[in-house]
């Protein structure tokens, strides 16, 4: 009988400090490690001839392919570029620019004849496919 209160307080500890341990840092429903690396928000006047100016840099800060197929890029405005059948390398980088253009490797276009990121200020957001947010920027804007 004692045997049996020691082994049942002992799993009750085990439970508990298992309960009580945070959980690593949560990167998204994929695993993937994607971030907002940089962003030019502004284009050189006149803006609408320079809309390649404007771009946000992505980075898959991981040690894997990621595949951002169904994700989105966004504006507070909600101006969305949906990527499609795109795999960002371990370790590289892809500029999503405002204007028009070929997809690349390494740049991909909105395709719009007009501004997408406010010059006084905007907050650029990338949700998974399962609408999770998993970057934003800037950073500070996150906690807001």
């Amino acid at each position: 009988m004692e045997t049996m209160r020691y082994i049942c307080a002992i799993v009750t500890l085990l439970l508990f400090l298992a309960a009580s341990v945070p959980a690593a840092e949560e990167k998204s429903s994929s695993g993937c490690n994607i971030l907002i690396a940089n962003a030019s928000m502004i284009a050189p006047a006149p803006e609408k001839e320079n809309l390649n100016m404007e771009w946000i840099e992505i980075l898959n800060a991981g040690d894997a392919d990621c595949s951002m197929d169904g994700w989105t890029l966004s504006d507070q405005q909600n101006h969305t570029y949906a990527f499609a059948n795109i795999t960002l390398k371990a370790g590289a980088s892809v500029r999503v620019h405002s204007g028009i253009g070929n997809d690349t490797a390494s740049d991909l276009y909105f395709n719009r004849k007009i501004p997408i990121w406010n010059n006084e200020g905007d907050v650029a957001t990338i949700r998974d496919a399962s609408g999770k947010v998993v970057a934003v920027y800037p950073e500070e804007s996150k906690a807001a």
